[in-house]
């Protein structure tokens, strides 16, 4: 059933007069609907003339008819809801960053996400809050969330000849069914705990303190790892790395691939003097020729450009190691720091190849092939 206005009366006729002539076009319109409807237009007919949704007709007649002007009068805009994310929400993300996680949250630095959950663990009306509002909480404060570190630039002149070889000997690696890629590094972990801080002034570049003056507890972890199964074969140093020691890991590491039935692995590891030392370089000939008479797994080494550490993968897992264990967390004795070094490692590598299996798979039915 179409409705229509009701009787206009002078007075009313008036300010629809001026709300026409007017700038406000939402005025404009509404006093558009009155006339045309007075003058017996249908709803949909007004609808279709102004460019307006036939229940904005509707509406606007309903309500003029039940509370005269002030029912359609324009008001003002309120300028949107009020902000949720005040300064006291901002002071508290700058209070608790500049403070230590709590100890249940076994982290030895703060992250986005943690101090999401801790703001909104702390007002009422937060129920929950992204890591990027934090983040531009912080910069309210003047404070970055960024990682202590520096991106490199590699001064090696021959590094895209050297970078091709490693990915042309991973994809070789990759699809023979009797090989594969082992990725090896060594990280050095403190005992000691050091203060280390994720966020900085922007005028200045995140530091960390590192207190070498005094006497330390470190070791250093051999790792190498399986680029497909992404299973690690670990082993500890007593401090600093040399080539008797890489030697030793190496005997132990193919004895391993030698235990899986693998007809050849290729090494890809850094420049490190240990790893280019005559003496390195000597027991991989000797053992590769052992290996052609007994059939053993052959050795295939590639070295990664100079200064590339984002070329390597266990470089970005120390790091997140270093970032959930370390920092002022006093352990006991080395047992107990090598002990979670390793659990934190195979709880990182189990959940990358989680992601890393979903990934290949989507890109396999994305592609039309058979997983």
């Amino acid at each position: 059933m179409t409705i229509y206005v009701r009787s206009i009366t002078a007075e009313e006729s008036e300010i629809l007069d001026h709300w026409e002539r007017a700038d406000s076009v939402i005025g404009y319109r509404r006093a558009r609907i009155l006339r045309l409807s007075g003058a017996g237009w249908k709803c949909a007919e007004i609808a279709d003339v102004l460019g307006i949704h036939i229940e904005t007709v509707r509406q606007t007649i309903k309500d003029f008819n039940r509370g005269g002007i002030p029912a359609i009068a324009p008001r003002p805009r309120s300028g949107g809801s009020q902000p949720v994310y005040t300064d006291d929400v901002a002071e508290a993300a700058e209070t608790l960053v500049r403070q230590k996680p709590p100890q249940e949250q076994a982290q030895a630095t703060w992250t986005l996400t943690s101090l999401s959950e801790a703001l909104a663990a702390r007002f009422d009306h937060i129920s929950t809050i992204s890591h990027e509002t934090v983040r531009r909480l912080l910069n309210r404060c003047g404070i970055t969330y960024r990682q202590a570190k520096e991106w490199l630039t590699s001064p090696d002149p021959l590094y895209d000849v050297h970078k091709n070889q490693r990915d042309r000997l991973l994809a070789m690696a990759r699809e023979a069914p009797d090989g594969s890629a082992i990725w090896l590094d060594q990280s050095w972990f403190v005992r000691w705990p050091y203060q280390f801080r994720a966020w900085a002034p922007q005028d200045q570049a995140p530091r960390v303190a590192k207190r070498w003056n005094e006497d330390v507890d470190t070791t250093a972890l051999y790792a190498a790892l399986d680029d497909e199964t992404q299973e690690a074969f670990l082993s500890w140093a007593e401090g600093q790395p040399n080539s008797e020691v890489t030697i030793e890991f190496l005997e132990a590491l193919m004895a391993h691939q030698n235990s899986q039935g693998k007809r050849f692995i290729v090494l890809i590891w850094d420049r490190a003097s240990w790893h280019t030392s005559k003496r390195t370089k000597q027991w991989i000939r000797d053992y590769n020729r052992r290996a052609k008479q007994e059939g053993l797994t052959r050795l295939m080494t590639c070295l990664l450009p100079t200064r590339s550490p984002w070329l390597m993968p266990l470089e970005s897992i120390f790091g997140w190691i270093k970032h959930q264990l370390l920092g002022d967390r006093l352990f006991k004795d080395i047992a107990e720091l090598r002990a979670a070094v390793e659990h934190c490692f195979r709880h990182r590598t189990a959940r990358a190849k989680i992601r890393r299996d979903k990934a290949w798979a989507l890109v396999a039915q994305n592609s039309g092939l058979v997983v």
